[in-house]
């Protein structure tokens, strides 16, 4: 009976009353308590209901869930999604401290501290995320935004799931309900009138961080990390071998590139110059930042001559050199509404605008050159082809075209207008063999 459970009456006794025969009362009997209870199934905590029926029906659930190892006890769902998160799923989390502290922000800032976040996760269904998408959107969120954070909700549900969760609520729900921002939308890159006049209306001394994003697409970490050493004028290439970045946004710090990788970049003649010429006027300043992650021989620190600082010789921060620098530059070239006389803040949204368009538009012109998407993926710094086709595919020139005339000149036929005739097929080694048109 172990091994299948049994159903307990909690009112009644097992055994019969010798004189009566009617099994006797228990102190529960016609209180408050549910009367059934099922017990005895391996690793299912014991449950109680109101109705024999409710207890049979949990019972042949339980055992059949447990049996395919898919049982999940609901009530472990009854802890409020903004306890779990607390206590349970983001002291677990090691995300890189780069990440960590968007992420934060974002999860506990709409996610922990909404109306979703003080309600019990077993109950949380369709509705409730339809609501807490109308509660975002009331915050005055991005649809990208939105989207990132759903993201994450999902990320903790999954997280759940087998534990306190039978299912993911966000995988749940109807497609039409989850948050679609920037599916389908296409990377976009400048025109060369558009970049000539963004990058004169930048002052002279961050015109080279436009520079080096357009003409060997680097990401903006990389450009505030990069430094004269970097260059290697006999192979003529870039080595792109670390990026700055913030702790949210306080403190600054060393790692390597993306995806953890060192790569080159082929170092054009105009960069070079742009190059030299920008070390005439501003000489690199030497650095000393606290280096996370693999790389830097396992030291703790490294000193870089960076190329490019502030005013004051200091580090790069991006959310500063961005308010400051960029979208002055976006508005003065009539790309973004300038920002109202005397407020500091408050420009026009322009996320799709920030560095990783001059990235786009590197990819636009090596793609619209010819060169292959291998080759550009490595110089990208993407972990795979994949992902540049994903995102540059459009960029590639006559797409479709060559291939559709490629088996025709390769065939060379000779068929007269409204004949059909043998013709010759030239084979790659020269083998000739025989057709009809």
């Amino acid at each position: 009976m172990a091994s299948t459970g049994w159903i307990e009456d909690r009112w009644l006794k097992k055994r019969k009353d010798p004189d009566t025969g009617k099994r006797e009362r228990t102190e529960l009997y016609n209180s408050k308590t549910k009367r059934y209870r099922v017990c005895g199934i391996p690793g299912v905590k014991k449950r109680s209901f109101e109705t024999l029926d409710e207890a049979k029906e949990w019972r042949v659930k339980a055992i059949s869930e447990t049996r395919k190892r898919e049982f999940v006890d609901d009530r472990q769902g009854e802890i409020l999604l903004g306890d779990y998160v607390r206590d349970e799923w983001w002291p677990k989390r090691d995300d890189a401290v780069n990440t960590r502290g968007p992420m934060k922000s974002k999860v506990f800032g709409h996610i922990v501290d909404s109306q979703l976040g003080r309600m019990p996760m077993n109950i949380i269904d369709e509705d409730h995320l339809i609501d807490w998408k109308r509660e975002l959107k009331s915050r005055g969120l991005q649809d990208t935004t939105i989207t990132v954070i759903w993201n994450h909700l999902s990320s903790i549900f999954k997280a759940a799931v087998g534990k306190r969760l039978a299912k993911n609520p966000c995988k749940a729900v109807d497609k039409g309900v989850r948050p679609t921002a920037g599916k389908g939308s296409k990377a976009r890159a400048w025109t060369r009138t558009e970049a000539r006049s963004i990058r004169a209306a930048m002052p002279e001394r961050y015109q080279v961080i436009a520079d080096l994003g357009m003409h060997c697409g680097l990401r903006q970490g990389e450009t505030f990390a990069f430094s004269p050493d970097d260059i290697d004028r006999e192979l003529m290439v870039l080595r792109v071998r670390r990026q700055l970045l913030w702790e949210d946004g306080k403190r600054a710090f060393f790692k390597l590139p993306k995806g953890d990788k060192e790569r080159e970049v082929p170092l054009s003649p105009g960069l070079l110059q742009l190059l030299d010429t920008y070390a005439k006027g501003f000489a690199p300043t030497r650095v000393t930042l606290p280096w996370e992650g693999p790389g830097n021989g396992g030291r703790p620190n490294a000193t870089v001559r960076l190329l490019v600082v502030t005013w004051h010789g200091n580090r790069l921060n991006p959310a500063d050199y961005n308010n400051r620098i960029v979208k002055p530059a976006l508005a003065k070239a009539g790309l973004i509404a300038e920002r109202k006389e005397g407020a500091r803040w408050g420009w026009e949204a322009s996320r799709e605008m920030m560095h990783h368009r001059w990235r786009h538009t590197y990819a636009s012109v090596q793609l619209g050159a010819g060169e292959d998407v291998i080759s550009v993926s490595h110089w990208m710094g993407h972990a795979s082809p994949d992902i540049t086709l994903k995102i540059y595919a459009h960029f590639m020139p006559d797409r479709g075209m060559r291939g559709r005339t490629a088996v025709d000149r390769w065939l060379e036929p000779e068929v007269l207008p409204g004949r059909a005739r043998p013709l010759r097929v030239v084979e790659p080694k020269g083998v000739l063999a025989e057709g009809v048109a």
